[in-house]
């Protein structure tokens, strides 16, 4: 055993699974403990029935390595501050978090995430995992793909398989596996390449894109 020891940072997302076991691959290359955070806005139990399972499969997977499992409550605290303190206080060296998830990581790689959490680290190694690699395994953990409609509706920009509302922006919908909702990803075109918008219940969670893309056709 040496020095070294790992962090991966988890939010609800298909990424957190392939977060986790990037940070078990380091984990054991380096013979190095591991150790995997989630920050979440409210308690575990409070979550929906698909968003306890995705917990619940973390924590056995990670345990199953050897890990800790860790959920914090932000508590109205910055989230870089949160993980750095969660890392200082396990004498973490090394951090795996993801580019994606906007709507919580805040903008890792366009925003002052990044700057934020590197300032809190101090001298602790922090990599980035692009999402864009890891779409490619979209199979794994999805449903083949199907086209659908985006609509606005009061509630926000949801997804549609058959309407007759005002069509805002067409995409095709991978619907993650083993869930009875409409939660998953959304493939749409922006700016020239294809990104990938997280849908909760068949409502748009990540809009910013969206509407970035909407602002530019007007």
């Amino acid at each position: 055993m040496n020095n070294e020891k790992i962090m991966v940072g988890v939010h609800y997302s298909l990424n957190g699974e392939r977060l986790i076991r990037r940070g078990i691959r380091l984990a054991q290359l380096l013979n190095a403990p591991l150790i995997v955070l989630s920050v979440l806005s409210e308690p575990v139990s409070e979550l929906d029935m698909n968003m306890q399972q995705y917990y619940n499969a973390w924590k056995k997977l990670t345990e199953e390595a050897g890990g800790t499992f860790i959920v914090k409550l932000n508590e109205d605290r910055e989230l870089a501050e949160v993980i750095a303190d969660v890392a200082h206080q396990h004498e973490v060296t090394q951090i795996i978090i993801g580019q994606s998830v906007r709507s919580f990581w805040e903008e890792i790689t366009r925003g002052s995430f990044v700057n934020d959490l590197l300032e809190h680290l101090g001298a602790i190694d922090l990599h980035i995992v692009a999402v864009q690699r890891m779409k490619a395994n979209l199979e794994e953990t999805h449903e083949d793909g199907v086209e659908v409609d985006v609509i606005r509706t009061p509630k926000g920009y949801q997804i549609r398989y058959e309407t007759d509302q005002p069509i805002i922006a067409e995409g095709v919908f991978f619907k993650e596996m083993h869930t009875d909702f409409e939660n998953g990803l959304l493939k749409l075109h922006i700016d020239g390449e294809y990104q990938y918008l997280k849908v909760r219940k068949g409502l748009i969670v990540e809009t910013e894109p969206l509407e970035r893309m909407l602002e530019k056709s007007t």
